[in-house]
């Protein structure tokens, strides 16, 4: 039997791979375009990842599992979806109003927090001036008045954002109301979605596709859920701690520390800056106890949470989530210091994939067209 020609079958492979590098730029640009009105859904993805775990739970004890297993799934993600944000909605009834207040207060007080801590820092040089060098001395004043200056940006900031995005305030109320059907139907017909989509795809390529949203869907779903529980863990440690310790703006800063958290390595000593400063200015005696207090946390998330994020779902070395973290933010500023990490590990993994199909159980495309007497 005459073999095909190999230069026109590398040629036609050459081209279905720039068709589908050609698709997947203009998609991405798409996507950018209209990136201010995929929030909602964004976030209804990370929700799914979330709660799909206790989905299947319920779905497990559900009796009607057997029987009617449609009916079962669809019981199952009510009875979650519907408690979730039940309790997302008390939570963030009793949350957010003490936080807005906070939030309001600090950005006001800013100023003289940053004038009483550096009064505070100029006592203790004071009184241990001979045991502190005078260029020490003039660097802990320049990073306290650079840091106040950085917290004040920071804030003033995302008040200037919130109110541009008023702008697109329609959409993003409508995206919002949606959420929950989101949420519901993206849990219901997730198999049927994914499906449909690996259908686009010819034939020959399905099988990969297949493989290449296992990839994607075990490393981000591991990293989202790990992520966002370690950012409610910390939030909570340290409010209450803060609030124990009768530290202002108490929910603000363990907010802020939750949310740092969601930035891998880095972020947990972000988070401890504008902490500091309100410490010093506002109760410098329980400094001490503060610091001791996000340390504590520190390792007590570093030994148990990461090395588990790491080791599941990014599989990195940590200098390579730092490189992502720096690519990350100079591409997509803070969505990109979040999403860098995990992104960086599914590059890795999809390398390791096209190289090696067999690890995965797959053939690749010259096994599977063999000959019949090339068999025996």
């Amino acid at each position: 039997m005459q073999k095909p020609n190999n230069f026109n079958a590398s040629l036609e492979k050459v081209a279905k791979v720039s068709l589908y590098v050609f698709i997947a730029v203009v998609v991405c640009f798409v996507i950018y375009l209209v990136r201010g009105a995929l929030f909602p859904f964004v976030l209804g993805i990370v929700l799914t990842y979330v709660l799909n775990p206790f989905v299947i739970f319920f779905e497990r004890i559900i009796p009607l599992k057997t029987t009617k297993p449609k009916l079962a799934r669809a019981l199952s993600i009510t009875l979650v979806s519907g408690s979730f944000f039940l309790i997302l909605a008390g939570c963030l009834l009793i949350v957010i109003p003490p936080m807005f207040k906070q939030s309001s207060e600090l950005i006001a007080d800013i100023p003289n927090l940053i004038t009483d801590a550096r009064t505070t820092v100029e006592s203790w040089n004071v009184e241990y001036a001979s045991n502190i060098p005078e260029e020490i001395r003039v660097e802990i004043d320049r990073s306290l008045e650079n840091g106040g200056e950085i917290l004040l940006g920071a804030f003033r900031g995302i008040i200037g954002r919130t109110a541009l995005a008023a702008v697109h305030a329609l959409t993003l109320v409508v995206g919002l109301v949606v959420l929950p059907l989101f949420v519901f139907y993206f849990l219901k017909d997730r198999e049927v979605v994914r499906e449909s989509f690996v259908e686009i795809f010819p034939a020959d390529i399905q099988i990969h596709v297949v493989y290449v949203l296992r990839i994607l869907n075990r490393i981000i779903g591991a990293y989202v859920r790990a992520q966002f529980t370690l950012a409610a863990v910390v939030w909570a440690l340290i409010s209450i701690g803060l609030m124990f310790m009768g530290v202002k703006y108490a929910i603000l800063l363990g907010a802020v520390a939750g949310v740092f958290e969601l930035v891998p390595i880095v972020g947990a000593w972000l988070a401890i800056i504008p902490t500091i400063i309100v410490v010093l200015s506002t109760s410098p005696e329980k400094i001490i106890w503060v610091l001791f207090l996000y340390l504590g946390v520190q390792l007590f998330q570093g030994g148990i949470i990461v090395p588990r994020v790491q080791s599941i779902a990014m599989k990195l070395h940590p200098l390579m989530i730092l490189v992502a973290i720096v690519v990350g933010s100079e591409i997509a500023g803070l969505w990109g210091v979040v999403l860098g990490p995990p992104i960086a590990a599914c590059v890795k993994e999809l390398i390791i994939y096209f190289n090696n199909p067999h690890r995965y159980g797959v053939l690749t495309e010259e096994e599977e067209i063999v000959e019949p007497d090339e068999r025996r």
